[in-house]
């Protein structure tokens, strides 16, 4: 089951957490070191909690063959 996060408020999956990036100089990319409670809705566009649902099954997509 695939899960996704939504805002506890008002249900928008238009949310960020509060994360740190860490260099990686072997891979040469940001990766992901720590994330934090913090919680931001984007369209309530204040603090919130997350609530976790399960998510709905992705669209399939056409073949490039038609």
């Amino acid at each position: 089951m695939k899960v996704e996060y939504v805002c506890a408020y008002c249900g928008s999956g238009e949310i960020s957490r509060d994360a740190w990036a860490d260099w990686d100089t072997a891979t040469q990319q940001w990766v992901l070191g720590a994330v934090f409670d913090y919680a931001h809705c984007h369209r309530c566009e204040r603090e919130t909690s997350l609530k976790e649902q399960e998510a709905p099954e992705a669209k399939k997509q056409p073949s490039p063959s038609g």
